[in-house]
């Protein structure tokens, strides 16, 4: 099983797929720590860094699915914001023959901006603001997880969302959310 988390920057992926990751077991496969590893003094990386850097993420979960079987992998790699890489991780778990649950991380703006504000004090907010183009709602199937709620809280939806034996199939249509709508 392939769980990936996705969200706007800033709304808690890393956070929860940590957690994830510790909770399923699972292994955690990070693009960003892969970076902070491989590149210690890159403050910034440029799209095509960003992209090498998943496409090696991606080989390192075939590689685990396929020598250990029943193997779950948690990816915290793209924010899944587009369409195409929604598709393209579609299409790579059903190559594998593997389950994909997409988790969403979602909070308002204003919670995101403290919070990237928090981590690099200083630095302009690097949020895409709602009018930017080339960012897509996350196509269904998917959980959807408010992370303003307790980390706990969190992690018992996207568990229940990925381990419920009604949602284990491919063919698997689920959309849960903790967020008032």
């Amino acid at each position: 099983m392939i769980v990936a988390l996705g969200g706007r920057p800033f709304t808690g992926k890393s956070t929860l797929a940590r957690a994830l990751a510790e909770a399923l077991p699972g292994i955690l496969l990070d693009t960003a720590a892969l970076r902070k590893v491989l590149f210690p003094n890159l403050v910034a990386a440029p799209p095509e860094l960003n992209d090498w850097l998943y496409e090696g993420v991606l080989k390192a979960a075939s590689w685990n699915l396929d020598t250990a079987p029943g193997t779950v992998i948690v990816l915290d790699g793209r924010p899944l914001t587009r369409n195409r890489d929604v598709l393209s991780l579609r299409r790579f778990a059903s190559s594998l023959g593997h389950v994909l649950h997409i988790v969403e991380c979602v909070c308002p703006d204003e919670v995101a901006s403290a919070r990237a504000r928090s981590a690099a004090a200083g630095v302009p907010d690097p949020l895409p603001r709602p009018k930017d183009a080339g960012t897509d709602p996350i196509p269904e199937p998917k959980v959807v997880v408010d992370t303003c709620q307790p980390l706990e809280r969190c992690v018992s939806t996207a568990l229940g969302a990925v381990s419920s034996p009604s949602r284990s199939g491919m063919e698997s249509t689920f959309s849960e959310s903790t967020h008032p709508t």
